[in-house]
């Protein structure tokens, strides 16, 4: 059987049903046998808040917060409590109930992006999305599994993301401020979206974005446990997380050289610093290291944002997420392996877009490069020495670059 033929056959309804089968009950397998090792942390932090006490404070190590979530994101985690009891400083008896319902909350999560971006992102046919979706999936398999394995809370935030995308493009400005909203409050990297909504709806959507975030951050919360403990807790994390990052000028109080770390910061970092810990060697001083970041940082986001400042083809409209989204990978402080289980959203616009026929072929073989690159790219993880040069944050800022010059180049042609 030739490689077109196998993969053909792989991709048949049935074959694929039987991976995804024994893809779910696999993972659940693992994921218990695992015990949750970072829902953990989010247990944590639930009874920190039933004992108000501050879920920042790290008891193994005071000044570095592993509990870096917005305050009501212990609500979204609350009911996942189940029979946990916190024995010791993120460590839990009778977890297995919080972990095996958090492994379904996710699998609905996933199932729910998958049905948003066929939704969202168009496609030939139908057929062909489906064929697609197969593919992306697939390709993005490994970073799911481990997505789940270390019982993240990454897909349950993509998927408030995609909600509110999907209600952006209706012209539901509110319930799309309200989803993304949750959605920072699991994973704050994903507010470059507020500038995509913002550009896209020239500034219509503030109106719904600031009393939206006021009922998610402030409002909803305080009302649970009082105002007077949830401004300690919005005070605690801006100190702790939110501040160290935004407003300091030296290195190793906010970036991490963990070679799982991807981000634009590490990656930078390693060719500027040596050491995976501190006391770090720096070749720069710190301060010109946190102005060289900000700038690319800076650069990167004012880039994406042309791309979004005209009305773009309805078949391009998975190529301007897919130009925001890799911002939620590469820009923060550090980003682990596991979030790159977004990479299945961006194959899935890419395919559908080279999918269409009018488009040139110079373009369908610079952007077909550029996919391929990113998904060796995330393949390289595999690989020690490749994650101590950032492979798989160059590969993705790669792919990023050729998806921002697809897109201004047809915002050119159609000017």
């Amino acid at each position: 059987m030739g490689f077109g033929k196998a993969w053909k056959y792989i991709l048949s309804d049935k074959i694929f049903l039987i991976i995804i089968a024994v893809f779910i009950i696999t993972m659940a397998i693992v994921t218990c046998i695992r015990e949750g090792k970072d829902l953990k942390v989010g247990l944590f932090g639930v009874e920190q808040m039933l004992q108000r006490q501050s879920p920042y404070y790290n008891p193994t190590d005071a000044n570095r917060p592993i509990f870096r979530y917005a305050p009501g994101f212990t609500l979204l985690q609350a009911p996942f409590l189940l029979t946990s009891k916190l024995v010791g400083p993120f460590e839990f008896e009778h977890i297995l109930p919080s972990v095996f319902s958090w492994y379904l909350a996710e699998i609905i999560a996933l199932a729910l992006s998958i049905m948003l971006i066929v939704k969202l992102i168009p496609a030939p046919s139908r057929e062909t999305a489906m064929r697609n979706l197969k593919i992306s999936f697939l390709l993005a398999m490994p970073l799911i599994a481990y997505e789940l394995s270390n019982s993240q809370n990454k897909l349950p935030a993509l998927a408030f993301l995609l909600l509110s995308i999907y209600m952006f493009e209706k012209n539901r400005y509110f319930l799309s401020a309200i989803f993304l909203s949750l959605a920072l409050t699991i994973y704050v990297p994903l507010a470059f979206f507020v500038f995509y909504f913002i550009f896209r709806s020239r500034g219509k959507y503030m109106a719904s974005l600031i009393p939206a975030g006021l009922l998610i951050f402030i409002i909803v919360p305080s009302l649970i446990w009082s105002v007077e403990y949830n401004n300690f807790l919005l005070k605690e994390w801006y100190v702790r997380c939110l501040k160290p990052f935004f407003m300091t000028t030296s290195y190793a109080t906010y970036m991490e050289l963990r070679p799982s770390s991807q981000s634009l910061p590490s990656a930078i970092a390693r060719i500027f610093v040596s050491g995976e810990s501190e006391p770090y060697k720096y070749f720069i001083s710190p301060t010109a290291l946190h102005i060289l970041i900000r700038s690319c940082t800076t650069t990167i986001l004012l880039i994406s944002l042309l791309t979004v400042w005209k009305r773009v083809k309805p078949k391009l409209a998975g190529l301007s997420y897919s130009v925001f989204l890799p911002l939620a990978l590469i820009a923060p402080s550090y980003c682990i392996w596991y979030t790159w289980a977004y990479l299945f959203v961006l194959y899935f616009a890419a395919f559908n877009y080279l999918s269409y026929p009018d488009i040139e072929r110079g373009e369908k073989r610079f952007l077909g490069a550029a996919l391929a690159v990113l998904v060796l790219s995330s393949y390289s993880i595999a690989i020690g020495p490749l994650n101590k040069i950032s492979v798989m944050f160059w590969g993705t800022l790669f792919y990023w670059g050729s998806v921002t010059a697809v897109m201004l180049k047809n915002a050119r042609a159609h000017a």
